[in-house]
């Protein structure tokens, strides 16, 4: 007898769309696709997964989302510090554009869509905070705005926190260098193999409101 499929077969043809062209058709999409067709228990392991880690209960539980920064106000922090690096990575990766984004704002406009109404509160407000973090995570990482930095950025956030949308970035990746690209073999495994060893070895980032930090020395902040 043949056994039901267990992952949306709509899905799957996303999947395999961005599998071929990562780059096209990127994994923030495919985020978004997967949870009309999710299945539940992967959902509810998900959130085990997320409620499990050190420090999630009274993250999730505030709600934190900071007031949206400018690049002005970071020119108050002298070399060395959080914001002086935040704002150099900023400005030499021509990230300005989503800076000043208002995050609450964004949250309520993807809830408008409808297409992640499935997904748990908490599940939702980690994605926005997450995104709100992400040019933070780099700065403390020290992985750089290239295709390798973001590889090794995903497995280490992966290793610290069980999150979909990480998952389905490694996914993606091994499925394009399985059956596509197989000379990138070596150079993607390196970056997830540093970004997880680098995630497992160090104290949680995800849970930290950097925001308020931005006076602080960045070498005693990693």
């Amino acid at each position: 007898m043949t056994k039901p499929p267990i992952i949306d077969r709509a899905f799957a043809e996303k999947f395999l769309i961005s599998a071929d062209r990562p780059l096209d058709y990127g994994v923030y999409f495919l985020f978004h696709d997967w949870w009309e067709g999710a299945p539940a228990d992967a959902i509810d392991a998900y959130m085990a997964e997320l409620h499990a880690v050190p420090g999630a209960t009274e993250f999730l539980k505030e709600r934190y989302i900071a007031e949206p920064l400018t690049v002005e106000s970071l020119k108050n922090h002298g070399p060395g510090t959080l914001g002086a690096a935040y704002r150099d990575f900023v400005v030499v990766n021509n990230l300005i554009e989503n800076f000043g984004r208002d995050y609450r704002k964004f949250q309520n406009q993807l809830n408008e869509t409808g297409k992640l109404k499935r997904m748990p509160a908490d599940m939702s407000y980690m994605m926005v905070r997450g995104t709100q973090l992400h040019d933070f995570m780099h700065v403390l990482t020290g992985y750089g705005a290239t295709i390798p930095g973001e590889l090794s950025l995903a497995s280490y956030y992966l290793a610290q926190i069980r999150f979909p949308y990480h998952a389905m970035r490694l996914a993606v990746t091994m499925a394009h260098t399985a059956f596509v690209a197989p000379s990138h073999v070596v150079a993607t495994m390196d970056a997830f193999v540093d970004g997880w060893q680098y995630g497992r070895a160090t104290r949680n980032l995800n849970f930290v409101r950097w925001e308020e930090r931005l006076g602080e020395p960045l070498s005693k902040l990693k």
